[in-house]
Formats: structure tokens, sequence, C-alpha cells
């Protein structure tokens, strides 16, 4: 990837990143472009790599309820990304985790682009939405100023517009009401779907009239074709001015292709 300035936003919207005739998204990390919480940065990269994976998944580009491959790819992570958060949680007894003498290099976040704008299914375009801004709001923490842990605070913080997403799913496709749904957001004893209830995914009693639509398929891209940006990802913070010839934008989008930008 060129060593390009890279524009700084001056908003916090999901950002688009050509690649592959595709317009991609990323978080908008803005002028957060870098971390000295290793937990953190941790964090975002785990959520980043599911997204990428989950945005290529084939039930993106097909109308109707996501398949139970999806479900549990969404489930496995929101479950994973708590997991995470919770444990690398001090309170405000508990002593942050300072080495005496390390002070560790900051670090900068690692954006892997993700399938949005060309998402054809409405579940699943809204769960990756809610994630990106997961991802945009992570990076802006107070807290990236800690080196490996964060407070409980921070932790509810990080977690919620995840756990939404989480929510959309377990009403809309599980039947799940809408009180009990709550207790995702619940700090204590939180819900989360059963092993049982995922594998007994019925989508039967939602509408078909989705399913009678003529399907336009995106671009399924495979593994060697995403390599660059899936390994070692893209630098942060790119372009906005889309429609700008003269943003950086336009000259990573040209050299992805092999074009020569004059």
């Amino acid at each position: 990837m060129p060593d390009v300035n890279f524009v700084v936003p001056t908003h916090d919207a999901i950002l688009p990143f050509m690649f592959k005739g595709i317009k991609w998204a990323v978080p908008n990390v803005g002028d957060n472009q870098e971390t000295h919480n290793l937990a953190i940065a941790r964090l975002f990269e785990k959520v980043g790599e599911h997204l990428q994976a989950l945005s290529n998944l084939r039930d993106c580009f097909m109308p109707g309820p996501p398949s139970i491959t999806a479900i549990k790819a969404h489930h496995n992570m929101f479950v994973r990304l708590n997991n995470l958060i919770d444990t690398n949680v001090k309170t405000s007894q508990e002593e942050h985790l300072v080495a005496s003498h390390v002070n560790h290099e900051r670090r900068k976040f690692k954006i892997y682009p993700v399938r949005y704008y060309d998402v054809k299914n409405d579940y699943l375009r809204r769960w990756i939405e809610l994630c990106l801004q997961g991802l945009s709001n992570m990076a802006q923490l107070t807290d990236n100023g800690w080196q490996n842990d964060y407070n409980p605070a921070t932790a509810v913080e990080m977690k919620k517009l995840f756990r939404e997403a989480y929510r959309l799913m377990v009403t809309e496709l599980f039947n799940v009401d809408i009180q009990t749904a709550k207790g995702i957001f619940n700090d204590v004893t939180p819900f989360y779907l059963t092993p049982d209830q995922v594998t007994a995914y019925d989508n039967s009693h939602i509408p078909t009239i989705e399913w009678m639509k003529h399907p336009n398929l995106g671009l399924v891209l495979t593994e060697d074709e995403m390599r660059s940006i899936s390994t070692p990802n893209v630098q942060v913070a790119p372009g906005v001015a889309e429609n700008d010839p003269n943003t950086p934008q336009r000259d990573i989008s040209a050299a992805n292709e092999g074009v020569i930008v004059p």
C-alpha cells in the first residue's frame, strides 16, 4: 500500500474505500489513528477481521432472512467480543496494569475494509452498519490512553452498538420478545441465545415476499483476491471526499486497479 498522507475526516460517518472496483467501507477513526491500549487494539482488530469475513458471505447479496451460517457467525462474534471486553476490565478499586519500566509504543489501528454499500440483505447491512459505528466509537474512547485495560464504563460503552446489532437479530429472526431481548444490555446476567436456540433457527414466521425478488448478486471475492486488504490491512483514515479527483483516495483506488496515476 503506498504511503499517502490521508485526509482526516471532518465527520464521524462510515468512510468509503475503493478496491477491485467495489466501494468498501472502513470505520471512521477521525484523528484518533493510534492507541496506547493493546487490549482495545486487539478488540478492534478481531471485530474488523470478523466483519470483513461476514460481509463477504453469499447471504449479504441475497434477499430474505440470512442463513444459519451467517446467524452463527454473528452470534459467535458477539459472544467472543463480550468475553474479550470483560476480561480486560479494571474497576476503580483495582490498579491499572502499568509496568514500572515498560512504556510500549503507540499502535495504529488496523483497518479491515468491509462490504457495506453494496450489501443487498437488509438484516446483514444493518448489523454491519452498527458494528462499523461500534469500531469508530471504540477508537475514540478516553481509555485508549491506558496501556492494557480499561474501566467498566468504557466496557459498557464499547458493547452498546454491538449489543444493539445482536438485539435486532434475536427479535427479528428468533421471535425473542422485546422485554427478554433487553436483557442483552444487562451487565450482570446478560442474555444470549442458547446453542439449542441457534441450531433451531427457523425463519418460516417471516413473510417470504422478499424471497420472490430476483437477486442482483454482488461480486464475492476469493481469499487470494482480498489478500492485499486483509493482510496487512490498510492504513487508517482514508480520504473521505470520494467524488473529489484530488483526494488521496483516488490514488489508492487507481493503484489497486493497476492504473498509473499521473
